[in-house]
């Protein structure tokens, strides 16, 4: 290789290996010189030492370059919409599973809004203090205003370890569910996340009418701890290892899709 094609492959290799297909795309690039090489011997008939040196000559040249970097690319672009479309048809295959197989999620207990008898219900697992959840519990209330004959969403905690104001959060809401006032404390929380500590939640159960001395004996209460356990061993238990997740009318929805995949999974619910 000549001084001068040596510093375009190292360009072209260092930004290869940044990438997760890194030993694909080295293996390709070499497997596009060598397909060069063979089909341009063949057609011109050269001897191979003079193929080469006009090979070298062309790869040194911009409008061999650009040739060699447009193949590389081409390729790529082709192999990730092949890969996304393979992803998309495993989902879709996945879907039709669990439409055909809903998990059976036990909400005894929890908090629930909605018309008892709607049609759909819809899990949430949730983290107080997670981002993701904010954006999750947005999208249910898009869903809750879309199907309000419907759909009826229960509420289950998912605290995570390293969210230190999150177990004190699921304590407050749950708490607050003792007097009826779940759903209210509920959205104070998403909507105040960056001010979640002790003094927020007693300033939220006066807020929102609670007799805040039961509030508090309920919120310190051994059970209340207990039932949050409870939700995070069915959580573990139905493959809900992070925040937001959902089961909507028993296809699991884990992280914050938007409003359409809710919609999407609804619609052929309803459907059947």
């Amino acid at each position: 290789m000549s001084t001068k094609t040596k510093p375009l492959f190292s360009a072209l290799l260092s930004c290869l290996a940044r990438t997760r297909l890194a030993r694909t795309r080295l293996a390709l690039t070499s497997l596009t010189l060598c397909g060069l090489i063979a089909i341009n011997s063949a057609s011109a008939e050269l001897p191979a030492a003079d193929f080469e040196t006009a090979m070298k000559k062309y790869l040194d040249s911009a409008t061999g370059q650009k040739a060699l970097g447009s193949t590389v690319e081409t390729y790529f672009q082709k192999k990730q919409a092949e890969m996304a479309s393979a992803q998309e048809n495993k989902e879709k295959d996945e879907l039709e599973q669990q439409l055909k197989n809903p998990v059976t999620v036990d909400i005894t207990g929890n908090p629930v809004k909605g018309p008892a008898n709607a049609k759909i219900t819809i899990v949430e697992f949730t983290d107080f203090q997670c981002p993701y959840c904010k954006r999750g519990a947005d999208v249910i209330a898009q869903v809750v205003k879309a199907y309000p004959n419907d759909v009826k969403v229960a509420f289950k905690n998912l605290p995570l370890p390293f969210h230190k104001e999150a177990m004190p959060a699921a304590k407050a809401a749950l708490a607050a569910n003792k007097q009826g006032k779940f759903w209210e404390f509920y959205t104070e929380l998403f909507n105040n996340q960056g001010q979640l500590s002790t003094a927020f939640y007693e300033a939220t159960a006066k807020k929102v009418g609670l007799n805040v001395e039961k509030w508090k004996t309920d919120m310190a209460a051994p059970e209340t701890e207990t039932q949050i356990k409870a939700d995070m061993a069915i959580a573990e238990k139905n493959g809900i290892q992070g925040t937001p997740g959902f089961f909507v009318g028993g296809v699991a929805v884990k992280g914050a899709y938007p409003f359409e995949h809710f919609k999407m999974i609804i619609d052929k619910l309803l459907a059947k």
